[in-house]
């Protein structure tokens, strides 16, 4: 089956790209002058490719989804901020940090000298300022140069090795007499202390460090993951640093265009000018996009499309999002495992037992966001041939806008894949969609569930998995000697009761025993809990002849019914008159008794 996300995220990187006819008209108010007139020039810097364009996306469970040129390598550049910036906190503290460096937005352009009129202290640590002083903060390790202990963070950020491209680190160091510039200046106020080339080049090295949208995309997960990788589970930063990361990128990590972003993204966010934007959903999930052409900002000008498209889309603006994603699904199992009440022949058993793994059953719970709803579509895309999925919404509180969107999605995909879908939606969440997305919605697990039942006894199974709507003889009867039944036969009383009528309440003594031809009756527990539903071929009563107070549960008809009665005087009668018969009744009644006993203990058990 392919991947709903997967799919969503290919679509957007042909609209972004042009290649969708409609693109430009979607996405007109969105565009830069130089994204949409590529004959304005768009700054493209480091020789690099205008015609790329990756995504990537990784949850807070590792897993990433990439498309487009996301393996395509590029320098950091100024992302590299984000991470220097934490790992000046993690060497020298809050408060030494704080005292060189400030936490304002500057409201002007990355490379000017934003500092604070009569100390010098930097604006903020996102730009380049503030990150030359943040670096002459960092720490080397034992062994090592500070810029061995940048790289090795960052490297442990993505999950794999990164390493310094020297060709982007001597062009940015003949072109760095700027930069330079402002770390002698930081060194006049005190702000570096010693040499400031060594900051400066500790700086341009960071910033010419190779990585790809997919390694940014992981790196970006690691600080909605406060400070744990998600692939390899290592901790880099502490929660109390990342809080304080996030929270700089949100005011400041688009420079002059960090206002605009707040509003229309509404994400901790930074750029870099070799083309990369990362943006983080903290507890959820990290976004990297790689696009080298520029707008007025400095900022990708595609980049910023996909984060606003995929904001808009997803609803991923940390106003609307706020749950974690792996806490949507409360459980999975499938129908060998976990069983409707209804009760079946003992060939549909059989086929269950077998073919069941087919069919699954996955509980949602709380208030399901996209991230959330991604670890379902993840889980749906990962199962081995299912043949119907059953979504239980029972517990679910709410389905966001673009939950309901995702769910599209999955069920188109679902069905080009031949596997069916069902809902159990009691509080009718999907009221007016289930028409749209052409689903079954249950009130009740165990309608759904048998739905599921009788999908996997239409393929694998025959007709002898089900009892026919009406019958002459009860099942139970059919498995006598012909001339046994014949004898009970002409014992049996015809009832027939009405929807909404009680057969048997609980308390009630022994009668008797009933065989349903035709209808349906449901047995509920004392705290009103559904335990069994039976129809035509099933047969019940011998549960009262337990001694501690008769009738376990009451029986309500839920369809009209008709049943075959055998009195207990007529059983006592059978006992004296023939007994051989008498014995084979019972034994068959007590068969029947611990099948329904151990169906109901199943059901009983269903996630529990």
């Amino acid at each position: 089956m392919r991947s709903p996300v997967r799919s969503y995220l290919l679509g957007l990187h042909e609209t972004v790209c042009g290649t969708d006819p409609y693109a430009a008209t979607r996405l007109s108010r969105h565009r830069t002058v130089a994204a949409a007139e590529p004959e304005a020039d768009a700054k493209v810097l480091y020789g690099a490719d205008p015609t790329q364009m990756g995504i990537a996306m990784t949850m807070a469970d590792g897993h990433t989804y990439q498309v487009g040129d996301a393996d395509v390598e590029f320098s950091i550049q100024s992302i590299s901020k984000v991470f220097v910036y934490a790992l000046a906190l993690m060497d020298a503290g809050f408060d030494a940090v704080d005292s060189k460096i400030d936490v304002e937005p500057s409201g002007s352009a990355y490379n000017d000298i934003s500092s604070e009129s009569g100390s010098g202290r930097p604006k903020n640590p996102l730009i380049n300022i503030g990150a030359i002083a943040a670096a002459s903060l960092v720490k080397p390790g034992q062994g090592q140069t500070v810029f061995d202990r940048i790289l090795d963070t960052m490297s442990a950020c993505a999950g794999r090795s990164l390493h310094l491209d020297e060709d982007v680190y001597q062009q940015d160091l003949a072109d760095g007499a700027h930069n330079r510039g402002l770390a002698w200046f930081l060194s006049s106020w005190g702000i570096i202390d010693g040499d400031p080339g060594a900051a400066f080049d500790d700086y341009t090295r960071q910033c010419a460090v190779s990585v790809t949208a997919a390694d940014l995309s992981v790196m970006a997960s690691t600080l909605a993951n406060l400070g744990v990788n998600p692939v390899t589970g290592a901790r880099v930063f502490t929660e109390e640093v990342v809080e304080r990361v996030l929270s700089v990128m949100t005011t400041c990590g688009m420079y002059d265009d960090s206002g605009d972003w707040v509003a229309t993204v509404g994400l901790p966010a930074k750029s870099g000018v070799g083309g990369g934007i990362i943006s983080v959903l903290p507890g959820q999930l990290g976004i990297a996009t790689f696009s080298p052409p520029l707008d007025e900002h400095g900022n990708s000008a595609s980049g910023i499309l996909v984060h606003e498209e995929m904001s808009a889309d997803l609803g991923l603006h940390f106003v609307r999002a706020a749950t974690v994603g792996r806490s949507s699904i409360r459980g999975h199992a499938t129908i060998d495992v976990v069983h409707s009440t209804v009760r079946r022949p003992a060939e549909a058993d059989l086929v269950l037992a077998e073919h069941g793994d087919r069919a699954h059953l996955v509980e949602l719970v709380g208030d399901i966001q996209f991230s959330g709803f991604e670890a379902v579509s993840r889980l749906v895309g990962s199962l081995d041939e299912p043949l119907c999925v059953v979504l239980d919404l029972s517990r679910v509180d709410n389905l966001a806008r673009t939950t309901l969107q995702s769910l599209h999605r999955l069920a188109g995909a679902m069905a080009d894949a031949g596997i069916a879908l069902s809902i159990i939606d009691p509080e009718h969440l999907l009221t007016d969609q289930v028409e749209a997305l052409d689903i079954r919605s249950f009130e009740l697990r165990f309608a759904a569930l048998a739905w599921a039942e009788t999908l996997i006894l239409r393929r694998f199974g025959d007709e002898s998995c089900f009892y026919s709507p009406q019958y002459a003889n009860a099942p139970m009867l059919e498995e006598l000697r012909p001339e046994d039944r014949s004898i009970v036969v002409e014992r049996l009383i015809q009832q027939r009761y009405r929807e909404g009528e009680t057969v048997r309440a609980i308390g009630d003594r022994f009668d008797g025993i009933r065989f349903m031809r035709s209808g349906e009756v449901r047995t509920y527990s004392p705290d009103g809990r559904l335990l069994a539903v039976l129809r035509a071929g099933t047969t019940f009563g011998e549960f009262a002849l337990n001694p501690d107070g008769g009738q376990p549960f009451d029986m309500l008809v839920t369809r009209d019914a008709t049943l075959d009665f055998l009195p207990a005087e007529e059983i006592d009668q059978l006992a004296v008159e023939h007994p051989s018969t008498a014995a084979a009744l019972w034994r068959s009644i007590t068969v029947n008794g611990y099948t329904r006993l151990a169906q109901a203990v199943r059901g009983e058990a269903q996630f529990h």
